[in-house]
């Protein structure tokens, strides 16, 4: 998130200039715009103390600034202090009341917190406001199953097991028929869970591919999302799997991105997910702004990562991997994980 800088940056002059200095007030927003350029510096780094610190040095002289507030929500959100987002998000929502996708955070923190009762009903007033809004719908039924098994843990666990199960069958069956018929012949032996997975930037991968594992696991977040949007998922994850190597690229990123795209803009008219709407909307502006997007991403991830990997672009020969890293190229690196 960008912010706007209101002052116009000229550097301070001193009274014994013969200038007049600049107003109280034009002083509080050069040092808030300094102070929130600092902390989104710390936050992406992933140092997540400090960027509070900095957030609450610009909250001093803006007590209500709801922007504020809101950063200094997910940034406690990210580090797992969910109690401490609380309040701030609550603050933010005070002049920002139908943001649903933050009424449904504000939920997942008092979920994250044990307040199942409080979470459930930020859930039901983001579904209130938009019903297809899959972010909220999958944390409510996730917190009734977790009330449910502060009574009957087993009955609990079971039902969780066999909406697991539900949602993985139908999502493979999307994702499968998606693609062109034989696609998915070569990945039988792959095994699709919902897990946990890795985190980056203070958040877990939605989704990720284990190619020492033949292994796809999406997050138990998403446990019950809806069917269409776990295939959606699948249907990346298994443009990794179809390469059978452990490399990954820009270019193998790309790719996976359009054909999750294209599936989502084609075939999903009903559930509205942040994430993958993103994904979709960069994509209805050109697959170049889409692909320049992942490139950007995965380039602040990881400075070192190869362009192109075997596969990626396809090659009419089968050069083995290891031969892309001649003395012309730069070298790929082998993932465990590929995200």
């Amino acid at each position: 998130m960008s912010n706007k800088n209101l002052y116009n940056n000229q550097s301070f002059k001193s009274e014994s200039t013969g200038q007049t200095p600049p107003a109280p007030k034009a002083r509080t927003v050069y040092y808030n715009d300094f102070a929130k350029k600092k902390a989104d510096e710390c936050l992406g780094n992933g140092d997540f103390e400090k960027a509070v610190q900095y957030y609450k040095q610009a909250l001093k002289n803006s007590p209500d600034n709801a922007d504020i507030h809101l950063n200094i929500a997910k940034t406690y959100n990210y580090s797992a202090h969910y109690k401490e987002a609380i309040p701030h998000l609550e603050k933010y929502l005070q002049k920002n009341p139908d943001d649903i996708e933050n009424i449904t955070l504000l939920g997942e923190c008092y979920k994250k917190s044990g307040m199942l009762s409080k979470a459930m009903e930020y859930f039901n007033k983001a579904l209130i406001i938009e019903p297809h809004y899959d972010y909220a719908r999958r944390n409510l039924l996730d917190a009734q199953n977790l009330l449910l098994s502060c009574i009957d843990p087993a009955k609990a666990k079971q039902e969780r097991y066999n909406d697991a199960i539900k949602n993985l069958t139908e999502a493979v069956k999307i994702a499968k028929n998606f693609f062109p018929k034989g696609y998915t012949d070569d990945m039988k032996d792959i095994t699709v869970s919902f897990n946990k997975t890795s985190k980056m930037g203070g958040r877990s991968n939605i989704a990720q591919y284990e190619h020492n594992k033949r292994k796809i696991s999406i997050t138990d977040e998403y446990t019950y999302a809806d069917p269409k949007l776990t295939g959606a998922y699948l249907i990346h994850e298994f443009v990794h799997g179809k390469d059978n190597d452990p490399y990954t690229s820009v270019r193998e990123e790309q790719d996976a991105y359009r054909v999750q795209a294209q599936y989502w803009v084609n075939n999903v008219k009903d559930v509205y997910d942040p994430e993958m709407d993103y994904v979709s909307d960069l994509y209805k502006q050109s697959a170049q702004a889409l692909d320049d997007r992942v490139a950007e991403i995965y380039q602040l991830r990881d400075p070192g990562i190869a362009q192109t990997s075997y596969n990626h672009p396809p090659t009419k020969g089968k050069a083995a991997a290891y031969s892309l890293s001649g003395s012309n190229v730069q070298p790929l690196r082998a993932y465990e994980i590929i995200v």
